[in-house]
């Protein structure tokens, strides 16, 4: 199964705040029958319980929840914000939201093996932000 469709990859120049990020980020799977319209919730719930643990490097942000917080496939969507999502409790912001949505513990394992070999290269991790559109955007993340 392909965890990446091209119609899950958008680039969005702003969001309010790193609440409404989260929602822009989930809407690809939303749309897509991917996860219920209460996923995006338990995002929020979860980082305002937890802290801001989806931010998992400098400018990227992994959004996610449990399976029974409303994932109903496994996939993921890929976000672009040109300005920086500010995190309270966080001295770093997010651009890049990759957010999974898996339908149990074990299928997205070796994609975010994928994901993550990908983004600890800081010169590839400045590529994917400076992408110029959805295409190339799209193209890092083909493989995933």
């Amino acid at each position: 199964m392909k965890l990446l469709k091209k119609e899950n990859v958008q680039i969005c120049e702003k969001a309010d705040d790193w609440r409404d990020a989260v929602r822009i980020s989930v809407l690809p799977l939303e749309r897509g029958g991917y996860v219920e319209s209460r996923y995006k919730d338990g995002i929020i719930e979860n980082v305002e319980k937890l802290g801001p643990y989806i931010v998992i490097a400098d400018h990227i942000a992994l959004p996610h929840a449990r399976p029974e917080q409303g994932a109903i496939e496994t996939q993921i969507s890929i976000t672009l914000f040109r300005q920086d999502v500010v995190f309270e409790g966080r001295e770093t912001a997010a651009r890049l939201f990759v957010t999974l949505a898996a339908k149990d513990n074990d299928k997205h394992l070796d994609a975010l093996a994928k994901i993550s070999e990908l983004l600890s290269d800081e010169d590839e991790v400045r590529n994917i932000l400076e992408s110029p559109n959805v295409k190339t955007l799209y193209k890092y993340f083909e493989t995933i």
